[in-house]
């Protein structure tokens, strides 16, 4: 029997060839919408994990040395701002890398004795080469754990030198890694202007005067222009920080 197709059983046909193409399209649409929500809420759980266990890692580390106070997270603010005015920091995920490297770059000094972190005398040859082994200890340590692997490199190099002078290996300008040559700056401002046991630390406009200084010798000078840039969040951080340490030492006196 043949059937012959009118014009509206035709269009009939079509509209409903479109309802079914435009469901399905919306369908996989608000799938893909799912999918990605469950992705993202997997990924959420997983960085908050890892937060938790790198403010876990600080606070055992800083519980060695009071001393050392705020120092992780000041270096990593300070590292941070330097890194936000290179290209090849602009991507999200590497600025949480060197952020979380800044962190966790003296992790290896909890496997250092309180003695010889504590000493308010210089440390004896012996004493520091022991200092110097939480380069290794630390990269070693962040390896280990899921999702911090990507930190080693800022961790184990963060004390090399432009001129080859530095830790543990001795690597020298472009050898070193970029994120252990930003680390390295912030590091040592911070050191300068941190008041330890055995001295009184240095105003901001003479430990940044240092840092200037040594660019081309201890720090790399192609930060420069990056450095200059950053000035700014730097006497921001310093001076934020440096207020709750303030805060911190007249409460404990009080007690």
């Amino acid at each position: 029997m043949y059937y012959e197709t009118d014009a509206i059983d035709l269009s009939n046909r079509l509209l409903l060839y479109v309802i079914v193409a435009t469901f399905s399209y919306l369908l996989l649409i608000k799938l893909n919408m799912l999918y990605d929500k469950q992705v993202n809420t997997v990924i959420h759980a997983m960085e908050l994990k890892l937060e938790q266990v790198v403010q876990s890692f600080i606070i055992a580390m800083e519980a060695k040395d009071a001393y050392t106070f705020g120092h992780s997270e000041r270096v990593s603010q300070y590292a941070v701002a330097i890194a936000q005015q290179l290209p090849q920091y602009q991507e999200k995920t590497k600025l949480k890398n060197i952020r979380l490297s800044g962190l966790l770059h003296d992790i290896g000094k909890i496997h250092i004795s309180d003695e010889i972190l504590t000493k308010p005398e210089q440390l004896t040859e012996k004493e520091f080469e022991v200092v110097k082994s939480h380069t290794t200890i630390g990269a070693q340590m962040v390896e280990k754990v899921e999702g911090l692997e990507g930190l080693k490199c800022g961790v184990l190099y963060h004390h090399e030198r432009w001129d080859g002078k530095g830790y543990p290996k001795g690597s020298q300008g472009l050898e070193i890694p970029l994120e252990a040559r930003i680390l390295a700056v912030a590091d040592a401002f911070d050191a300068m202007t941190s008041t330890r046991a055995y001295r009184r630390g240095l105003s901001f406009n003479e430990a940044y005067s240092q840092v200037m200084n040594n660019l081309g010798t201890q720090f790399d000078p192609h930060l420069r222009e990056a450095i200059e840039s950053a000035k700014e969040a730097w006497l921001k951080i310093h001076v934020e920080n440096h207020n709750k340490l303030d805060d911190l030492e007249k409460l404990t006196d009080f007690l």
